[in-house]
């Protein structure tokens, strides 16, 4: 139990996984929250994954389905 209470009290976790802030670290007077995370919603993009490379991936399938979907059309009308 005391190794959960350690890596989840303060700001423990932030340190071990530097790379799953989204945004900055932003100390608080509250009690309960002494730690804010301020960012943008492209620091929320990077962190989750689905960002840019994750867009430019999606349009390519989606260009490629179309394809298929045009090369199917054309053999559905040649056995027609």
């Amino acid at each position: 139990m005391s190794d959960f209470v350690k890596i989840t009290s303060n700001d423990n976790w932030f340190k071990e996984h530097p790379e799953k802030i989204a945004g900055i670290e932003i100390e608080t007077t509250s009690f309960h929250f002494p730690i804010q995370v301020k960012g943008t919603k492209d620091d929320v993009l990077r962190v989750t994954g689905t960002g840019a490379s994750n867009e430019k991936a999606k349009k390519l399938r989606l260009a490629k389905a179309k394809a298929k979907a045009i090369l199917i059309q054309l053999e559905l009308e040649k056995a027609a």
